[in-house]
């Protein structure tokens, strides 16, 4: 059995933990065409015909392709997508169509820990690993009971493994592959305000660095919560900020207030080398001065911001595939995991056409630059980049 990673074309570092999990468990070797994207087809080296490929809605259309080829030039072989085990990473849904192998072992301390030395680019992140450069990835819980519209880790059950298990994970990572440092892949590391104490006490004498690269809910932040965790070793975390308008927060039924999410800044502004911010641009409800006034936010608090352009699940399916040279028109098995269809309405708040989307995304980045490298500008100065943005995007119609 030979499992593949269809290429996501990001978070190159960053393993597929449901792959390497499956793998695992059944001893398979991986092609990771993400991390390792070239050669593109060096699967068809494998000496099998069992093929089971691993796919998020991000690389949905690159999967897609990877079947077609196998059945291209071996018409007898088996292709079939992964289910179980994860069911999100990174909030990108693990999704399946056609033939399945599914894992009905439950998130828990029985799970094996993962063997990434089956991935055909593990020297890759071996390397990486030992010089610091990159972060061995720990899911210590899945699950998210919140209910926020836009996300995909909404309304989940949360399954936890103990947090012994995790250390022992993180010790024999230690030992078989040195690494220097590690990073939280929950979907809500700190719902139990108790776990996270007891996971910062027992992580401290392993003398590892380490990060929450996913969102942190703010109102579950307190300063015990954040002395804690950096004696621990941790450096850097995020919070789930979305939009500075507690009127959208609201539709988007995100459960937080922006004077919680203020408090949680400020609180961990002092005690951590960097904060980091996820903002969404375009949520349903949202005025053009609305987004304006995230951007506010970010000057004021001086936070490192991530900012994304709102797509609904089907759409960004569509788009994948568009990406992929492969068909917008293809359906999927499991589309009960869909936005509802109102919600395609994310393009409103400024009139463009899907077809845009590349022009909105291009001056996005040039915004996140300004952000990043220009944080001095005045929010007037942004204002006016906006205006330049909306106008570009109606001329491309």
């Amino acid at each position: 059995m030979i499992f593949i990673n269809p290429d996501s074309r990001t978070n190159k570092d960053i393993p597929n933990l449901a792959v390497a999990y499956a793998a695992t468990l059944y001893r398979g070797r991986v092609v990771d065409l993400n991390t390792m994207p070239d050669p593109g087809n060096r699967f068809h080296d494998e000496k099998e015909n069992d093929y089971v490929l691993s796919v998020q809605s991000r690389n949905y259309g690159h999967a897609q392709k990877i079947k077609e080829d196998i059945f291209l030039k071996q018409p007898a072989a088996s292709v079939r997508t992964l289910k179980g085990i994860l069911d999100i990473q990174c909030c990108y849904p693990f999704i399946t169509f056609g033939k399945t192998l599914s894992i009905d072992i439950p998130f828990s301390d029985n799970l094996p820990f993962p063997d990434y030395s089956l991935l055909d680019s593990f020297q890759i992140f071996l390397a990486k690993w030992q010089s610091g450069e990159w972060y061995y990835p720990l899911m210590t819980s899945i699950g998210c009971p919140f209910k926020c519209t836009y996300c995909m880790s909404r309304c989940r059950v949360y399954k936890t493994r103990s947090v012994d298990n995790c250390i022992d994970e993180l010790r024999q990572a230690q030992v078989k592959w040195n690494i220097k440092k590690f990073c939280i892949m929950d979907d809500c590391f700190n719902l139990k305000k108790g776990r996270v104490l007891e996971f910062a006490a027992k992580t401290k004498p392993l003398n590892l660095e380490w990060i929450c690269s996913n969102g942190l809910r703010a109102d579950l932040f307190d300063e015990e919560i954040a002395d804690a965790i950096r004696a621990s070793g941790c450096r850097y975390l995020s919070f789930g900020v979305e939009t500075a308008s507690d009127r959208i927060l609201g539709m988007a039924q995100k459960g937080e207030t922006i004077a919680q999410i203020e408090k949680a800044v400020s609180i961990a502004k002092p005690r951590f080398d960097s904060i980091n911010g996820f903002f969404i641009f375009g949520l349903p409800g949202t005025t053009m001065a609305d987004d304006i006034e995230s951007l506010c936010f970010i000057l004021k608090h001086g936070i490192n911001a991530h900012l994304s352009v709102y797509v609904p699940f089907d759409k960004g399916i569509q788009i994948d595939a568009i990406f992929n040279k492969a068909s917008s028109e293809t359906s999927l098995d499991n589309h009960s995991s869909s936005q509802p269809d109102q919600m395609l309405r994310w393009a409103k708040w400024i009139g463009i056409r899907e077809s845009s989307l590349p022009v909105i995304l291009k001056y996005t980045c040039r915004l996140i630059f300004l952000i990043k490298y220009r944080p001095r500008l005045l929010p007037k100065q942004f204002l006016t980049i906006m205006r330049m943005v909306y106008a570009k995007s109606l001329s491309s119609n």
